[in-house]
C-alpha cells in the first residue's frame, strides 16, 4: 500500500487529512535535516521522518537515509525502535517506523528526577540500554550518538527504546553524523572512523548513566558505580570489550542474594502448601491470611472475642487491635478489663482485621483513627459507614475491597491518603465530603464500577493517579478551589467524555488523561488560558460554565 505524503505544503500546517493517512500531525523532534510526524494508517499511529526537500536531491543524505533504513530494519529488538518501510516520490523522502508513546530521558529526568533515584530503576535502564546496545553490536552496527534525547521511555512501565540510528556506524559512517561531545567517546571525537568498535558506545553508556546518576542524586550502590567508571575508561583498553562483559559485571554480584531469595521463596511456598496457596487470589492476601491465622495481638483487655490495648489509664482510653476470624466484625464503643474499669475505643490499630472471612464492620462513634491497611482486602465487605468522630485514616486502609458497594465517609477527614480505596471493584457512586482537602496517590485507582464523583469546594490538591484505570467514568467535576493536581489522574479511564473545571486560571499540569476526544468545560471568559495551557489544551475547550 502506498503511503506517501503527497500534500507537503500541508504537512507544515500541522494536522491534515491526507491520502493514505487518517491524520497527520507535526511533532516537534525534527532536526537540522528532517521533519517529525505521528500518522494514523488503518486506525494504527506509527511515526514518519522525513528528509527536508531542499536536503531531497543531495545523495548525501538521501544515502544516510537509506542506510538508516537498512540498519533498522535488519534488527528486531525489544529496546530497539522498530523500521517499517521507507519511500519516496519526485518531491519527498521519507522513513515510517514505529511510534513509541512515551518521553525521552532527557524529559523523564527533568520532570520525573525521583524515578531512578530508586537503585531498582536505576540498574532496570542500565541493563536495557545494555541488551538494546547488544542488539546493534550483534548486527556489526555501533550506534554512536547514545545520549538522552535518543533514548525513549515508554509510557507503560517506563522501558527503554533507543531511537534514532541516522548517525550509526555498519560498514560506512554517516556523511550527515555529528558528536554529542558530553557522550562521545575520545576515538569519536578525534574523527577517526578506524578506532570506532563496541567499546565506544560502551563509554558514551558510562557517561550517560553517570548523567543520570548525578540529575538524580540517586543512591548508586558502589559495584554499579565501578561498573560506570571502568566503561568511562579514556582509554579504550581499559573499558569492558564488550556489553556482554557489562552484564556479567551488574549482575554477578547479585547472583547470591537471588540465590537466597529462592530458597526463602521455596520454604515459604513449602510451609504453606499447595492447598492453601491454591485457596488465595493474590500474593498479600496469602499473607494477611496467615498473619491472621497465627498472630496473636498484643492486647490488654479480651472483649466478646474481640482484641483491645489500653493507650492510657489515665484517660480511660484503648484502641482495637483484632478480633478471632469475625464474619460480622463489632468494634465496641466502650470495653471492661477484668476489674470491671470502662475504657473507650479511640482507634483502630494498623493492619488490625482483614481477610476473607469479615462480611460486615461496625465503627462506632468515638473512634478517630483508622491505621495503615487496617482492613485491607476484605474482599466479602459490601459496607463501609466512618462516623463522624473519625478524623484520620490510614494509607490503604480500605484497599482492595472488591465486593464494596456503599461508602460514607467521615465529614471530619481532611485527607484521602495513599491508596485508601485503591481497587474498590463494585463502587459505583462517591462523594467526597466537605472538609476534605486532599486525595492522596492512587486513593480511588481501579474502582472499574465507579460512575460519579462528587468533590468538596474545599478540596486544594489530587494527587498522582487518584482515579486512574476508573473504566466507568464519564465525567468529573473539580472546583475552583483546586490548585495542584498530579500525572495521570484519569489515565485509562475509558469512558470519561466530559472534565468541567471550576477554576477560572488553569492549574499548571502534568499529563493527566491519555484518552482523546475529551471536553473540557470552562468557565466563560477563560476559554483561551486554557487553550493555551499545556496538557489541558489537548481536550476540546468549552467555556459553557456560568460565572
Amino acid at each position: 500500500m502506498s503511503i506517501l505524503i503527497r500534500n507537503s505544503k500541508a504537512l507544515t500546517s500541522g494536522i491534515i487529512e491526507s491520502e493514505g493517512f487518517d491524520r497527520v500531525e507535526l511533532m516537534p523532534f525534527g532536526g537540522a535535516t528532517s521533519l517529525a510526524y505521528r500518522v494514523r494508517i488503518e486506525g494504527k499511529e506509527y511515526f514518519v521522518k522525513r528528509l527536508r526537500p531542499e536536503l531531497k536531491s543531495d545523495w548525501r543524505y538521501r544515502s544516510a537515509y537509506q542506510k538508516e533504513y537498512e540498519v533498522g530494519r535488519s534488527i528486531s529488538n525489544e529496546y530497539i525502535v522498530r523500521y517499517e518501510a521507507i519511500d519516496e516520490d519526485a518531491e519527498e523522502l521519507y522513513i515510517l517506523m514505529e511510534l513509541v508513546n512515551g518521553r525521552t530521558l532527557e524529559e523523564k529526568l527533568a520532570q520525573e528526577p525521583e524515578y531512578f533515584a530508586s537503585r531498582r530503576n536505576f540498574e532496570k535502564l542500565f541493563l536495557q540500554l545494555l541488551r538494546g546496545l547488544k542488539a546493534l553490536h550483534e548486527a556489526h552496527v555501533a550506534y554512536l550518538d547514545l545520549k538522552p534525547e535518543n533514548v525513549m521511555l515508554t509510557q507503560v512501565n517506563s522501558d527503554v527504546k533507543i531511537i534514532d540510528l541516522g548517525f550509526c556506524f555498519a560498514d560506512a559512517y554517516s556523511h550527515t553524523a555529528g558528536t554529542t561531545q558530553a557522550f562521545a567517546a575520545p576515538e569519536l571525537q578525534m574523527g577517526d572512523v578506524r578506532e570506532v568498535d563496541e567499546r565506544t558506545d560502551i563509554y558514551a553508556l558510562g557517561q550517560l548513566m553517570r548523567y543520570v546518576m548525578e540529575v538524580t542524586c540517586a543512591d548508586v550502590p558502589k559495584r554499579l558505580r565501578r561498573v560506570i567508571e571502568k566503561c568511562s575508561a579514556i582509554a579504550k583498553q581499559d573499558r569492558y570489550d564488550n556489553v556482554d562483559e557489562v552484564i556479567r559485571a551488574i549482575v554477578q554480584k547479585r547472583r547470591w542474594m537471588r540465590s537466597i531469595l529462592i530458597t526463602f521463596t521455596l520454604a515459604m511456598f513449602l510451609y504453606i502448601g499447595y492447598t492453601h496457596y491454591s485457596k488465595t487470589d493474590h500474593y498479600r492476601t496469602m499473607l494477611l491470611e496467615l498473619r491472621w491465622r497465627f498472630r496473636k495481638p498484643d492486647y490488654d483487655i479480651y472483649y466478646e472475642r474481640n482484641y483491645y490495648r489500653i493507650l492510657s489509664k489515665d484517660s480511660l482510653i484503648c484502641m482495637a487491635v483484632g478480633g478471632k476470624r469475625l464474619e460480622n466484625l463489632y468494634i465496641h464503643d466502650k470495653v471492661y478489663d477484668n476489674a470491671g474499669k470502662e475504657y473507650r475505643t479511640v482507634a483502630v490499630e494498623a493492619e488490625a482485621y482483614g481477610g476473607r472471612h469479615m462480611k460486615s464492620v461496625y465503627i462506632p462513634e468515638g473512634i478517630r483513627e483508622i491505621g495503615f491497611n487496617a482492613f485491607g482486602r476484605c474482599n466479602r465487605l459490601k459496607l463501609v459507614h466512618l462516623p463522624k468522630s473519625v478524623e484520620k485514616i490510614g494509607a490503604s486502609s480500605f484497599e482492595m475491597l472488591e465486593n464494596l458497594i456503599n461508602l460514607q465517609l467521615s465529614t471530619n477527614i481532611k485527607e484521602i491518603p495513599q491508596k485508601a480505596f485503591v481497587k474498590c471493584g463494585k463502587l459505583e457512586k462517591l462523594i467526597i465530603p466537605e472538609g476534605v482537602e486532599v486525595l492522596g496517590l492512587d486513593a480511588f485507582a481501579i474502582c472499574t464500577s465507579l460512575k460519579e464523583v462528587s468533590l468538596p469546594s474545599t478540596l486544594t490538591k489530587i494527587d498522582r493517579g487518584v482515579f486512574w484505570h476508573c473504566t466507568s467514568l464519564k465525567e468529573i467535576h473539580i472546583p475552583a478551589s483546586v490548585e495542584e493536581i498530579g500525572e495521570y489522574v484519569f489515565f485509562d479511564c475509558d469512558s470519561l467524555t466530559d472534565v468541567y473545571n471550576y477554576s477560572p486560571v488553569p492549574q499548571r499540569i502534568p499529563p493527566i488523561y491519555n484518552k482523546k476526544n475529551i471536553t473540557l468545560h470552562v468557565p466563560q471568559g477563560s476559554e483561551e488560558l486554557y487553550r493555551k495551557a499545556d496538557n489541558w489544551n489537548r481536550a476540546k475547550v468549552v467555556g459553557d460554565i456560568g460565572n
